[in-house]
């Protein structure tokens, strides 16, 4: 297991790990968790060896290779399926391994390592996790061979982190390259965004401020200011990260005004992107990203995300790796093991939706995406700058930018589809893949620690001395009676003729539930009153009238 910052050289070991293979005659798999870092890796691997294959949901290329880059839901799928690749397989590189934490799709990756063939040797590539050693003796009990571990915490281009309040002018410098936080320099930053924020109020509480382009030069939105000081400091080529497809594109539209490109650029540029589309039927040239996208990017603007058409994708890539794109607007999934690092990697949110709520960025994920900035033998430094449009406290924005690595944690979930997965093959045994998960192997490493608390805790209880226990008894027993003549009260009062007059359109009602019982309505913990919209009459069996519906 190699676990080691980005462009730390984390590749040679795969590299040597497949050359081995490829010597020995034996088949190599290298998996992946997104394809646009699986196109990457079948290009570089090409260049490197003639017997390599392509294995994604979008193209498969040379099925029968030595050497198969594929995502890791394709070699979970072929492992369900016991593919004849199964049984020749002799090394298995499990890429950007840390995703395994990731609360939807991390689950394939433990599928996959415990169902690996048994034979078969593994190769682990992650970025710095505090906790190698704990995944490391999960690996080492489920194959029954030990896992050496290879852990760097050194970064091959120092890093610089500025702040660029909403509103304002200029950079402030708050952790420099020895990893020093400033937080005098902060506040200044702070401060510097009162009077932004007092005025964004106006437009949409602040909101989208940044990303509003009105029509003078004087009133140019953060996003176009902040990209033209980066071009002036000549600091690009820059990644632009924003947590929303629809952002980028939107942010990547306000640049219409900026030009940075030379014509014999402009002309690459065309050629490139012409020969690649011409894979597409002439209905599909015609779709509004392919049209939209040229002009962008002959400017040298481009855009990158999930929703784009995979082979403007990897156009996108390829333009970025040339050099011919010096502004990329992208998603997360760009900082996710693509070889493609930026001089200036650049924030415009602090804040991210994960499907539940917004949230402050963790300091692992701040931590892989700063990681594309500074391309290592070419920068002496990389820069990082976050756009900060709200106020944030110092504690906070010092441990998203200096604190540790996310710990790799499984996020191991049944669904119905894995079990109908292993019931369908052959070898399938659920309850063998949830002993040997990697949650299990946490969960049985905890148990000690918590026999611990649990001894102190008891300890503690006995040692608690209760004067008049009796007393403290007939106090239980007087709550219980008071909670059961509540309850009786509670049903005659809402009997239908006590509660019928009562029940008028217009008419505001108090919300109670009991905390026994889950609620079958989300309710807001601060709104606790409702309002009668309207009612009607049901007959029960016993013919009373009961309201409903109200």
């Amino acid at each position: 297991m190699v676990s080691a910052h980005t462009s730390a050289g984390k590749t040679v070991v795969a590299l040597y790990a497949i050359a081995m293979s490829l010597r020995n005659q034996q088949r190599v798999i290298y998996t992946s968790p997104i394809k646009a870092l699986s196109n990457q890796k079948y290009r570089e691997f090409k260049e490197e060896f003639s017997d390599v294959g392509l294995m994604t949901g979008d193209v498969t290329i040379e099925p029968n290779a030595s050497c198969l880059v594929m995502t890791t839901e394709i070699w979970r799928s072929m492992q369900y399926k016991g593919s004849e690749v199964m049984r020749e397989v002799a090394w298995v590189i499990f890429d950007e391994v840390h995703y395994m934490r990731d609360r939807e799709r991390g689950v394939v990756w433990e599928e996959s390592i415990v169902m690996a063939p048994k034979n078969s040797r593994f190769v682990f590539l992650s970025a710095t996790v505090p906790n190698a050693k704990e995944f490391a003796d999960w690996v080492a009990k489920v194959h029954k061979q030990p896992c050496h571990i290879v852990y760097t915490d050194y970064r091959p281009t120092p890093l610089q982190h500025y702040v660029f309040p909403s509103g304002g002018d200029g950079l402030y410098l708050v952790v420099d390259e020895k990893g020093k936080f400033r937080e005098d320099s902060f506040q200044k930053a702070l401060n510097a965004l009162v009077p932004a924020s007092d005025s964004a109020k106006k437009k949409e509480n602040g909101k989208r401020q940044k990303f509003t382009m009105a029509g003078t030069s004087s009133e140019e939105s953060d996003i176009f200011k902040m990209v033209k000081m980066i071009i002036q400091r000549q600091y690009d080529p820059v990644i632009l990260f924003s947590f929303s497809k629809r952002e980028c594109e939107f942010l990547a539209m306000q640049m219409a005004k900026m030009d940075l490109n030379e014509d014999d650029e402009k002309a690459n540029i065309e050629t490139i992107f012409w020969s690649a589309m011409d894979m597409l039927s002439d209905d599909d040239k015609k779709l509004p990203q392919v049209s939209n996208m040229l002009p962008l990017l002959k400017r040298g603007i481009g855009v990158h995300h999930s929703g784009l058409l995979p082979i403007l994708k990897e156009v996108i890539e390829i333009l970025f790796q040339e050099g011919l794109i010096k502004c990329l607007f992208a998603t997360e999934t760009f900082s996710i093991g693509l070889n493609m690092p930026a001089k200036t990697v650049v924030f415009t949110n602090v804040r991210k939706f994960d499907g539940d709520r917004f949230r402050w960025l963790s300091s692992g994920e701040y931590i892989q995406m700063s990681g594309r900035a500074g391309r290592r033998g070419i920068d002496l430094r990389g820069i990082c700058i976050l756009m900060v449009d709200e106020k944030m406290e110092p504690s906070t924005a010092k441990m998203m930018l200096k604190g540790s690595a996310d710990s790799l944690n499984s996020a191991f979930h049944l669904s119905y589809n894995m079990l109908l997965n292993q019931m369908r093959s052959e070898d399938g045994d659920p309850e063998k893949l949830l002993r040997h998960s990697f949650y299990q192997f946490q969960a049985d490493r905890s148990l000690p620690d918590l026999e611990k608390q649990i001894k102190e805790l008891e300890s503690e209880r006995n040692s608690m001395v209760i004067e008049e226990a009796e007393s403290l008894k007939d106090y239980y027993d007087l709550l219980q009676q008071h909670r059961s003549l509540k309850k009786d009260v509670h049903d005659i009062v809402l009997s239908p003729k006590h509660v019928l007059p009562f029940l008028q359109p217009g008419r505001l009602v108090r919300i109670e539930y009991s905390t026994d019982e889950p609620a079958n309505f989300s309710i807001d913990e601060n709104v606790t009153w409702g309002i009668i919209i309207n009612f009607e009459k049901v007959k029960s069996h016993g013919e009373a009238v009961i309201p409903a519906h109200c």
